[in-house]
Formats: C-alpha cells, sequence, structure tokens
C-alpha cells in the first residue's frame, strides 16, 4: 500500500509543478497574442513536463 501511496503522491506533484510553466504561458498567451498557443499543444506540453518531473522523482528514489 505503500508503494502505491508514493506513487499518486509523485504522479499529483508532478502535474502540478509541470503546471507552472505551462500557466506562465497560458498567462503570456492572455496579455500577447504572439504567445498564444493551441491548448492541445499545452495539454501535450504539460503531459511531457509531468512525465520529466516524475522520472526525476523515481531516479531521485533509487539514486539515494
Amino acid at each position: 500500500m505503500r508503494l502505491l501511496e508514493a506513487e499518486l503522491v509523485v504522479t499529483g506533484l508532478a502535474y502540478l509543478l509541470a503546471g507552472v510553466p505551462v500557466g506562465g504561458i497560458v498567462l503570456a498567451g492572455r496579455m500577447s497574442p504572439v504567445y498564444r498557443l493551441p491548448a492541445a499543444d499545452l495539454c501535450r506540453w504539460w503531459s511531457w513536463m509531468a512525465l520529466v518531473v516524475a522520472a526525476w522523482f523515481v531516479a531521485r528514489a533509487f539514486a539515494g
């Protein structure tokens, strides 16, 4: 059960942390049309960033 809890926490935190830069891009797109991007691209970037954060957490857990 502990592993499942850790996996859920890592996944949730990864999506929250990945939302910070994506939120910045969305905010920039609201202020200037130069930075406006399609929603599908932003969702894809959010998922990729979350994957990178989760992989970093897992790698750090195995290293230490």
